[in-house]
């Protein structure tokens, strides 16, 4: 079967600060091209006022005489005008002659436009032009009381304009640049504030999880109090339910076992007179005392909590070690334990109990005297998973039999079947599995691999 794709969860902060980031980028982005066209049409405002400051400039120097030939009588004092090349130009156009300032001298000349009294014309730049141009028409009398057009215009070259723009363009890209670093901090920082409480949560449930508590802290903002409400009331129910389920399972247990213990009791011994009605019924009272037992160490194998605090291994299977050092004291030569000290088991005791028991009692009893056991860690995470290892010298058996799907316990003979039919309910509730090869002790080898939690 094919596993399922999951898709990586990201974290809330990460969403939050991406999302803030973007939108500051793109408003910022959006304030600067809007800025920057203000600030464009702004200085095209005041070229336009500067090319007409030209013009009268122009104007009030200019002469004509009774031929209506052009005249300048006095040179304009502005710099840019007298410069060569300087991307300003000035002209007047007479009906006889044209008249052009000194600064279109080392440029490519112009055509002066040739306008009606009273019109007044501004041309930006183009694909057919690169100057901003400011002209006015005008009727210019002569001594004789005659009127001749005139024409004076004043021309700038779009590169005029650059230097100024490329200036505001570097001051208001690093203001933005500035301030879009400012605000994405600062809106880190809100994030951080605004995601604490919810931090607080991770916490609380790390220390349920850990066993440092019984339910989360508090107090959390009233849009977190259904959550973590919820929560606790799960995890009181959880135990609550577990606490009863267990107890009615002993009770269960103990009424079933001594009525069952007072029949067995009444029935003689075995021997070899007995006849077959009396036989029967000492089997079938054998196996009500196996079913019994299979089924409810089945039962209790199925109680498992969620956020069950962890267990360390090495203490639960020193004290099983020393019980069954005891127990099997006559042929037990070995009994070695490799696990970490540090290493725990996440979930119930009972059940690292049954894991651990049922595996040495087997290996104990079948094998020729030497028993190893390890443990170690299995994957990563916050609550890593555990694989168990027991192996001894006995006689090599193939254990799958034992554990077949759907063979009942019941129907196995009591030893390595009850025992590994435990072990496989166990494993089976935390999501793992066993698996058996002949180990390096000559006998059998049982692996319990449980994944972590979540997996």
């Amino acid at each position: 079967m094919a596993e399922s794709t999951v898709r990586p969860a990201y974290s809330l902060r990460l969403r939050t600060a991406l999302a803030a980031s973007l939108t500051l980028l793109v408003s910022l982005g959006l304030v600067g091209l809007a800025l920057d066209a203000a600030f464009r049409k702004s200085a095209e405002s005041t070229l336009y006022q500067q090319l007409g400051s030209w013009a009268y400039t122009i104007m009030a120097g200019m002469e004509v005489d009774d031929d209506g030939l052009v005249t300048l009588a006095v040179e304009p004092v502005d710099p840019l005008l007298l410069q060569p090349d300087s991307g300003v130009m000035a002209g007047i156009r007479g009906t006889r002659n044209e008249w052009r300032s000194l600064s279109t001298l080392g440029m490519v000349e112009q055509e002066l436009p040739a306008l009606p009294a009273g019109e007044t014309r501004f041309a930006t730049p183009s694909d057919a032009s690169p100057w901003f141009s400011r002209a006015f028409g005008l009727d210019w009398q002569l001594p004789d009381g005659r009127l001749t057009p005139v024409t004076i215009s004043a021309q700038v070259h779009a590169s005029y304009l650059e230097p100024q723009l490329q200036a505001f363009r570097g001051g208001l890209w690093r203001s933005l640049g500035a301030a879009a670093v400012l605000l994405v901090l600062a809106q880190l920082a809100l994030t951080a504030i605004i995601l604490r409480p919810l931090r607080q949560v991770a916490e609380d449930v790390a220390r349920v999880e850990a066993g440092q508590s019984d339910r989360l802290g508090g107090p959390f903002p009233r849009e977190l109090e259904p959550l973590t409400r919820n929560i606790d009331r799960l995890l009181q129910t959880e135990q609550a339910n577990q606490d009863r389920y267990r107890n009615a399972l002993d009770s269960l247990a103990h009424s079933l076992k001594t009525p069952l213990a007072v029949l067995r009791a009444g029935l003689p011994d075995s021997s070899a007179d007995d006849d077959e009605p009396l036989r029967a019924q000492r089997q079938a009272v054998d196996d009500m005392q196996l079913l019994i037992a299979t089924r409810l160490e089945r039962a209790a194998a199925g109680t498992r909590r969620t956020l069950a605090a962890p267990v360390a291994v090495a203490p639960v299977a020193e004290r099983l070690a020393r019980a069954l050092r005891k127990v099997h004291s006559q042929h037990l030569r070995t009994l070695t334990l490799t696990i970490p000290p540090d290493l725990n088991f996440y979930g119930e005791e009972r059940d690292l109990l049954e894991l651990l028991g049922n595996l040495l009692e087997n290996a104990c009893k079948y094998g020729a005297g030497e028993v190893h056991c390890s443990a170690r860690q299995e994957g990563g995470g916050h609550r890593p998973g555990l694989r168990l290892v027991v192996e001894n010298d006995g006689d090599y058996v193939d254990l799958n039999a034992y554990v077949q799907r759907g063979r009942r316990g019941d129907e196995r003979a009591e030893g390595h079947g009850l025992g590994l039919t435990i072990v496989s309910e166990v494993a089976s509730i935390y999501g793992g599995d066993l698996a058996f090869a002949r180990g390096k002790l000559g006998g059998p080898r049982v692996t319990v691999t449980l994944p972590p939690a979540g997996v």
